[in-house]
């Protein structure tokens, strides 16, 4: 303002400045003194009249770009400063709305950013990270807000992602690849990398990068592969042995009875191999889609027990196995029909795997609010580094020996899934030469059959090939 005033002022010297020479000229002291005293007079008058509109247009226009509410319009007027009023207004009024709609848009944009299930990741024309989204933190770990206004190296050491970034940026093309991601487990991350480009000049302004974790998808993808591979596997071993000894009884050896015999005898062991195999099958995808209500039940232990020896009687004879009991605790809740197939595994494994002559015990006892049942044997045992995986379908320890003794490869597969669908956990120690230990937990759900259990106490039993 005070420019504006010292350019009225010479505007107005100008102005008066032939009458104030002439003044001095003429010789005339009142002359001079009156021209001046006008001049001043008539300065102030013109800086009052386009002070007051310019000072309003100043206050208009700093609390636009404050962004504080314009609830009075500008003095209404025909002059000069009316229109450019007008044009002010109508310019804040765009300037709202546009505003107001980017405002809305960004909004938008941060609500779909926050929802997504991918990470998002986004540097500015500096190279330095603008934005990282909610699923992005959590995937890399970083809290809200950090990481933000740094370079990718640094929120990103010793990964490759970063040099990623950088050859975005300098490339301009876009890139999709899977990337290992170190750490405790290592996780396969989907990274799909963009340039940002402004609308103009076609200049890259940023990289925007979008990235999934794929690690589970990646092992699904591997289990499924190795279940046809092994399914294949499993159903191609008996199928050849059928074929090949069917192929030989047509060419000629129907003639002889003891060979025939022999050959039925095997291609119907091969036979009830696959029917085992295809019932397995179904058992597990039935559990691991969680098709069928699991029953909750009584179940007496020990009843189920001696069917399950029943079943097991001539197994148990020919190997000469004492099978011992101690079942403290006799009844639980649950599905009988999956139980008993959990410990007829169990109990089959042991002795199967066991030598002639050996002891498998089968034990059970209340823990806190659980009942809990061990399996254990003193067979063959099972190395260290196949623990973690002995629970997966067709995970073999001796692939040769587990298929000479008829095994499937899914029974421990299955047990696992049907305790866990009793929200329970199935656990196992071993050591190689000196046996292995199941041990099942199952909630223990129902007081009443906790007082029943109580007044069911059973002593040791032991059963060493005879069913008594």
């Amino acid at each position: 303002m005070k420019k504006i005033a010292w350019q009225i002022g010479g505007f107005l010297l100008l102005l008066f400045l032939p009458l104030v020479i002439a003044g001095f000229v003429w010789s005339n002291p009142y002359y001079v003194v009156v021209s001046l005293l006008w001049f001043v007079f008539c300065g102030c008058l013109i800086y009052l009249w386009i002070k007051a509109p310019l000072d309003e247009l100043l206050n208009y226009m700093d609390n636009l770009s404050q962004g504080i509410p314009l609830r009075t319009r500008l003095t209404r007027k025909d002059d000069i400063y009316g229109q450019l009023a007008k044009q002010i207004e109508k310019f804040e009024r765009i300037h709202t709305s546009d505003l107001s709609a980017l405002h809305g848009r960004m909004e938008e944009i941060q609500a779909i950013l926050s929802s997504m299930s991918e990470g998002v990741i986004a540097t500015e024309i500096t190279g330095r990270i603008s934005l990282i989204n909610p699923a992005a933190a959590e995937l890399f770990h970083l809290s809200p807000g950090e990481g933000v206004g740094e370079f990718p190296h640094k929120v990103f050491p010793q990964s490759e992602l970063a040099d990623i970034f950088h050859q975005i940026y300098v490339k301009g093309n876009s890139i999709q690849q899977e990337i290992i991601w170190p750490g405790n487990p290592e996780r396969v991350l989907n990274l799909n990398l963009a340039p940002i480009r402004d609308e103009i000049n076609e200049e890259i302004r940023g990289v925007v990068a979008v990235i999934g974790d794929v690690t589970q998808l990646r092992k699904l993808e591997s289990m499924r592969r190795d279940f046809v591979a092994n399914v294949s596997h499993e159903l191609k071993t008996p199928l050849t042995s059928i074929k090949g000894f069917i192929e030989t009884l047509l060419d000629g050896a129907l003639e002889e009875r003891e060979t025939v015999m022999k050959f039925l005898s095997i291609i119907y062991q091969e036979t009830e191999r696959l029917n085992n195999l295809i019932h397995d099958l179904l058992d597990i995808s039935k559990l691991e889609s969680g098709q069928g209500e699991v029953k909750q039940e009584p179940v007496r232990l020990d009843q189920l027990i001696s069917e399950i020896m029943l079943t097991l009687h001539n197994r148990i004879q020919e190997k000469n196995i004492e099978l011992n009991q101690n079942l403290n605790a006799t009844i639980m809740t649950g599905d009988e029909d999956l139980l008993r197939e959990v410990f007829l595994n169990l109990l089959d494994n042991a002795i199967k795997y066991s030598p002639p002559g050996s002891k498998v015990c089968i034990e059970s006892e209340l823990v806190g609010d659980d009942i809990q049942i061990t399996v254990r044997d003193t067979g063959f045992g099972i190395p260290k580094e196949s623990l973690p995986r002995i629970f997966e379908r067709f995970y073999r320890v001796d692939k040769g020996r587990s298929r000479e003794m008829g095994g499937t490869g899914l029974g421990l597969s299955i047990v696992k899934h049907i305790i866990e669908r009793h929200n329970g956990k199935v656990t196992v120690e071993s050591e190689l030469g000196r046996g292995s230990q199941f041990t099942v937990i199952i909630p223990y759900k129902n007081e009443i059959l906790q007082s029943q259990d109580e007044n069911h106490e059973r002593k040791p039993e032991a059963f060493h090939g005879e069913i008594e």
